[in-house]
């Protein structure tokens, strides 16, 4: 199953959390400075007060660093184009037609209350036969799934729609679909994707 990465906004809060907190450190160490010596000025400040809340501070700056570095790391580590969906929590496997060439995989995920599959392709490369993929939004796509069950068998074939994606050249995204019935959703576990081969 592969790790989900942060996004970079994710990341960006977390830097402005801990640039935040270090200004509140200062703040602290302003506070917990001695008191003035001259004449005519008193003050209350207790400093056992004043290091306590330094100390809690610096702890707080100390585990968002670490947030802040585990969350880059997880963002170095790469992807799979093979992987379970963030919705439905399947596990998704794609051919090479679809996951390398002359397509991409940008999204994909499974809405079991609905029992909506939703892929989104990306064309890395020209389509060497575009002609079926040159069809109207609702019509069928070359492109075919064979859905695994939690019991470990397999259903038949499921076949996806254009959705939406007019354009084919190299760039384009092709957004296509497939649906089952909702009371059938609930014991898919997995998706099996590939190109229809004639």
């Amino acid at each position: 199953m592969a790790r989900a990465h942060p996004s970079p906004a994710t990341r960006h809060l977390v830097l402005v959390g801990v640039v935040g907190l270090l200004g509140l450190v200062l703040t602290g160490l302003a506070s917990a400075a001695p008191p003035s010596t001259e004449p005519g000025v008193q003050t209350d400040a207790d400093p056992t007060a004043g290091a306590s809340r330094l100390q809690a501070l610096e702890q707080r700056v100390d585990e968002l660093t670490r947030r802040l570095q585990q969350l880059e790391s997880g963002a170095s580590s790469g992807g799979s184009a093979s992987a379970p969906s963030k919705t439905g929590d399947i596990h998704w496997s794609f051919d090479a037609a679809l996951s390398r060439d002359p397509f991409n995989i940008t999204h994909q995920s499974f809405d079991r209350g609905s029992g909506r599959f939703d892929v989104l392709l990306k064309v890395v490369a020209p389509i060497p036969d575009p002609t079926p993929w040159q069809v109207p939004s609702g019509a069928p796509v070359p492109v075919v799934a064979r859905i695994g069950l939690a019991d470990g068998t397999a259903s038949e074939s499921l076949v996806f729609r254009l959705a939406r994606g007019p354009r084919l050249e190299p760039g384009a995204i092709l957004h296509i679909e497939a649906q089952v019935a909702p009371d059938q959703a609930a014991a898919i576990s997995g998706l099996s994707v590939g190109i229809r081969r004639e």
